[in-house]
């Protein structure tokens, strides 16, 4: 009946049939673990707990990392943010200069304006003047 349950032969087979068949139907993770087999996962647990530690590590290192490159950027904002105050305040006073000058050219372009008339009419009487003069001489 044992046979029959594990399809095993009901003659006598030799050992190594036996074997054979226990190998194909059993699998082996379901067998007891060898001094080997405990080396082995022994090994095993350590190399995960050596990696486990490692990856901690590099995590760590990472997050430093990127907490360096934030602090850099936050520096480099603030040194922005300064220096385009400055440019403004350097555009505003360009600004204001320009106006001034822009004033101060009308200013001159209508004296230069008045003095040009001035002058014209200053010309204009000397010329009246002498035509006056020839005209009553004759």
């Amino acid at each position: 009946m044992a046979g029959s349950v594990y399809n095993l032969p009901s003659q006598n087979p030799n050992p190594h049939s036996l074997f054979q068949i226990f190998v194909d139907r059993v699998p082996l993770s379901n067998l007891p673990a060898t001094s080997d087999d405990s080396s082995r996962t022994a090994e095993d647990n350590e190399r995960k707990r050596r990696r486990k530690v490692s990856n901690r590590e590099s995590a760590r290192r990472s997050r430093m990392r990127k907490q360096r490159h934030m602090e850099e950027l936050w520096s480099m904002l603030v040194q922005l943010i300064n220096k385009n105050k400055s440019l403004v305040d350097e555009l505003s006073q360009a600004r204001e200069c320009y106006e001034k000058v822009i004033e101060e050219n009308m200013k001159l372009r209508e004296e230069n304006s008045k003095s040009r008339k001035m002058i014209g009419e200053i010309g204009l009487n000397r010329f009246l003047s002498v035509e006056a003069d020839q005209i009553w001489t004759f």
